[in-house]
């Protein structure tokens, strides 16, 4: 089966992957059809990997270059594996106020260590499909976990589309889930590809870092119908070329992925 020829694919990459100290593999989904065939529907799991960083973190760079590599193979494969970093605040009083944070995104890790039993908070802090945390930076680990995840079929299955409204400096999000659904929540996360930002002051002073896959907006609610539309405001400047929208289904309480899309913009 298709599916199972990509698993072993990927197995046999990431095999490669460590035996050169450089781990990763992966790949993004341009969507082009809203409705899966039923070989997606039934097998196909998907992964979501998300970063917590903050540009007055003096680790975060050696993250943001993994997570470069991770969404590079992802552009070039067709491996449903997908980013996200959210900046959080609390590295803004120590010398740099990072302009990408968000006390959202603060919250949000800090629900994620107190159900996974974490008793700090760090940065680079990842989560592969709402499992335990993982140092940023920690290769071996996520490409690990990320096998694992890949190689187990998934009984839920998500998809995107996307359209602009007329008259309006906004998206319509539109999604269709298939699967059980009790008590899950659907996220959408408004994500800026590439971002080259000149940092004054803090650990990372005088230094240019290199984001990836910044989170810029995140609407959450809670998933009530199988198919269903959101909207997100943009601005009519920005180049939709450099932004992305990524999808997914969690459990709050367990914090599981249950589904992922990506909707990349095309020139």
């Amino acid at each position: 089966m298709k599916y199972l020829q990509k698993v072993n694919q990927f197995k046999l990459v990431i095999t490669l992957i460590l035996g050169l100290f450089c781990n990763n593999i992966f790949a993004q989904q341009n969507v082009d059809i809203f409705t899966p065939n039923n070989q997606e529907k039934m097998y196909q799991n998907n992964v979501l990997i998300e970063l917590f960083s903050s540009e007055g973190c003096s680790s975060c760079p050696i993250a943001d270059a993994f997570m470069q590599e991770v969404i590079h193979l992802s552009d070039s494969t067709s491996s449903p594996v997908y980013v996200i970093d959210y900046h959080v605040d609390y590295w803004n009083k120590s010398g740099w106020v990072d302009p990408f944070s968000d006390s959202l995104y603060t919250k949000k890790q800090m629900n994620y260590a107190l159900k996974k039993g974490e008793k700090n908070l760090y940065t680079p802090m990842a989560f592969v499909n709402g499992g335990n945390a993982h140092a940023g930076a920690d290769k071996k680990g996520i490409s690990v976990q990320i096998t694992q995840n890949l190689s187990k079929p998934n009984p839920n299955f998500l998809k995107l589309g996307v359209a602009a409204e007329e008259g309006e400096d906004s998206l319509i999000v539109a999604y269709r889930f298939w699967g059980p659904m009790d008590s899950l929540e659907l996220n959408i996360a408004f994500v800026q590809r590439e971002i080259n930002s000149a940092v004054k002051g803090g650990e990372n002073a005088n230094q240019i870092l290199h984001h990836h896959n910044i989170c810029r907006k995140l609407i959450t609610a809670p998933l009530i119908k199988s198919e269903g539309k959101t909207k997100i405001y943009v601005s009519p400047s920005i180049n939709l070329d450099n932004f992305r929208i990524i999808g997914f289904v969690q459990n709050p309480r367990t914090l599981k992925i249950h589904g992922v899309d990506q909707l990349s913009f095309r020139p």
